[in-house]
């Protein structure tokens, strides 16, 4: 039986294919790789690793980054996850050389980059495979292959199609005539070698060099449907792509002999390997994969939704990846991470502990140098996808959210109490008049537990005397002497030497003050936030206050 019989679709040669995808011609060095997401849901934050490692190898050695869909699964696909992958990607700062950019978008000249449209150059090299012994038709029904679990199970045995448990591996041309007469649906299977070594040796980058068992199963390569299985397409694609680095998660590693039997079969030079571990999160005394089901943070939706800056994002990923990364970021305050040349040989084996308290400092310290506009505008941005309410308010008046966000920022030692935008809204509420009403009721409670509570006349003359125009020190000197003629201590100090003589110190009126502007004990720097809410809104509040007690 011809090979041409069980491949339909494939219309050129393998020379012919091989001719129309040349090599690359990139400089000695240089990597090429890919990231190659299934659509099948939401893109996990170790799929989104996995695509700044392999991105962040390509473009420190000259390379090229792909975005390959691996969508051969179409009972799986789940309608709009490829302009979810494509948009993360774009949203991460990780967009790819060549690949999709939009739906139905390519760029790159090693195409289609959607592995539902290659089918035709999958075929042509299962035909060659057929051609060589290598590969056979097996119409094994479902029944069958059930049987055989069933039996190898009561055995005691390894599962699977092999030896004398190939039901189709030696089925002579008759057979397979009568088969295809009855009109039975068939796959193409792998011959694995008899002639196989015990052991297959995989040169890792990121683990050394190991031994692992060599394949011995007749896996399917080309499914009843035409379509390819992922390990006949990935070895396919690498090898037309010009893959020279393939990164992925260490749960692929028992795949490795079989993909490395497919190249070695196909005549073609294996790509390096780099299994790195996965992103795991603790469980009480135990570690586990972030699981899609049980944890929101592995989505990238998730930080998104949070509102982290795309550089905290990145270098945590990078931090997990390269533990030398964090000394290198705090004698490189303000580099681009991209500068960072990450090694994968430095990577951790065992496994990245996803840390939220360390993705949360990291954060803090690039939102930290960010400029009062910088973050006005990251604010802005994300409040008009995730709280149009809040958005319309920033937008209201421009200047005055910017001037917030400047608050403590100026200085040598900037402000770095802002993890990601989300925290923003209840941050700031206070600024602004309709949010700070919502707030009174809040702000009575606190302000009854003082004991005891600010005279009157001491908040009026605040309210009246205030200057926005004044310095901090002009308006801490302003302010001590206000305090002094109503029986506040400039300091805890005087305060504590002769606590019957005063109402209390300077900290305690400021914290009053505190209350009533904002509605909490604790605020960034009181001078800025007068500053910022001016003279009118001081004013006003203070006034509002005095009706308090």
């Amino acid at each position: 039986m011809k090979p041409e019989t069980f491949t339909p679709l494939a219309t050129q040669t393998p020379a012919e294919i091989e001719a129309a995808f040349p090599p690359r011609g990139l400089p000695e060095g240089a990597a090429v790789t890919r990231f190659g997401p299934s659509p099948t849901g939401f893109v996990h934050i170790g799929g989104l690793y996995t695509a700044l490692i392999s991105r962040r190898l390509a473009k420190q050695t000259g390379g090229l980054f792909l975005l390959r869909i691996e969508d051969t699964d179409k009972k799986r696909e789940v309608e709009g996850a490829v302009e979810l992958i494509v948009s993360s990607l774009r949203d991460w700062g990780l967009e790819p050389d060549e690949g999709e950019f939009a739906h139905g978008e390519e760029r790159g000249a090693y195409g289609p980059y959607r592995q539902s449209e290659r089918g035709p150059l999958y075929q042509a090299f299962v035909r060659k495979l057929l051609a060589e012994g290598h590969a056979y038709p097996c119409f094994a029904s479902a029944e069958e292959l059930q049987d055989m679990r069933e039996q190898q199970q009561k055995l005691k045995i390894p599962p699977g199609y092999y030896g004398k448990w190939a039901l189709w591996r030696d089925k002579g041309e008759a057979e397979v005539e009568a088969a295809l007469a009855e009109g039975r649906p068939f796959v193409i299977r792998l011959r694995a070698p008899d002639d196989r070594p015990e052991k297959t040796v995989l040169p890792d980058i990121v683990r050394g060099e190991l031994e692992l068992d060599t394949n011995r199963q007749d896996v399917v390569l080309l499914k009843a449907d035409g379509m390819p299985t992922y390990h006949m397409a990935h070895v396919v694609d690498d090898r037309l792509m010009g893959t020279t680095h393939v990164i992925r998660g260490h749960e692929w590693l028992s795949s490795y002999p079989l993909h490395a039997q497919l190249f070695d079969l196909l005549g073609w030079q294996r790509p390096q390997f780099a299994h790195i571990s996965p992103i795991e999160k603790q469980a009480g005394s135990s570690r586990r994969k972030l699981s899609k089901r049980k944890d929101p943070e592995a989505s990238v939706e998730y930080y998104l939704e949070q509102g982290y800056p795309q550089q905290a994002v990145m270098d945590y990923l990078v931090n997990l990846a390269d533990g030398k990364f964090e000394e290198w970021r705090a004698e490189n305050p303000a580099a681009d991470a991209a500068d960072y040349p990450l090694a994968l040989d430095r990577m951790n084996r065992a496994g990245a502990l996803f840390d939220p308290d360390k993705l949360d400092s990291i954060s803090r310290e690039v939102i930290g140098r960010m400029s009062d506009a910088e973050v006005c505008a990251a604010v802005s941005a994300w409040a008009r996808q995730r709280d149009q309410a809040f958005s319309l308010i920033l937008d209201a008046d421009p200047d005055y959210a910017t001037r917030i966000f400047g608050i403590e920022r100026h200085g040598e030692r900037p402000r770095k109490d802002m993890a990601h935008w989300s925290q923003v809204p209840d941050d700031i509420a206070f600024f602004f008049d309709a949010l700070y009403e919502v707030l009174v009721p809040q702000a009575r409670e606190l302000f009854a537990t003082l004991e005891p509570a600010p005279p009157a006349a001491l908040l009026q003359e605040i309210a009246e005397g205030f200057d926005p125009a004044v310095s901090r020190e002009e308006w801490l000197e302003w302010m001590r002497e206000v305090g002094g003629r109503h029986g506040y201590a400039p300091n805890n100090k005087v305060y504590k030497a002769d606590r019957e003589a005063y109402l209390g110190h300077f900290g305690d009126m400021a914290g009053a003050l505190r209350i009533i502007l904002a509605a909490r004990r604790n605020t960034p720097d009181l001078f800025e936030i007068m500053q910022v809410l001016g003279k009118e809104r001081v004013q006003a509040r203070i006034a509002g206050a005095l009706s308090w007690s």
